[in-house]
């Protein structure tokens, strides 16, 4: 059986947004998208203590549905 969960993506962006990278937050899952919400500020400081200062980081909680090992990496 599928399992619907939530997950948080991350990512760091230098202050034109022109390049961005996807920062990990694989190892957490929350039940709803509410819990995550909740989460995502703990969550994008913990990413910024390791860039520098001009670092842009964002984030995004979005439903995660259990992936098929045929499809294709999501991020």
């Amino acid at each position: 059986m599928k399992s619907v969960l939530v997950a948080m993506h991350l990512v760091a962006c230098q202050p034109d947004l022109l390049i961005c990278e996807d920062m990990s937050a694989n190892t957490k899952r929350w039940a709803d998208i509410e819990a995550c919400r909740q989460d995502r500020e703990a969550e994008m400081y913990r990413v910024k203590q390791g860039l520098p200062d001009w670092a842009v980081v964002m984030s995004k909680c979005r439903y995660l549905i259990g992936r098929d090992p045929r499809s294709s990496p999501m991020f």
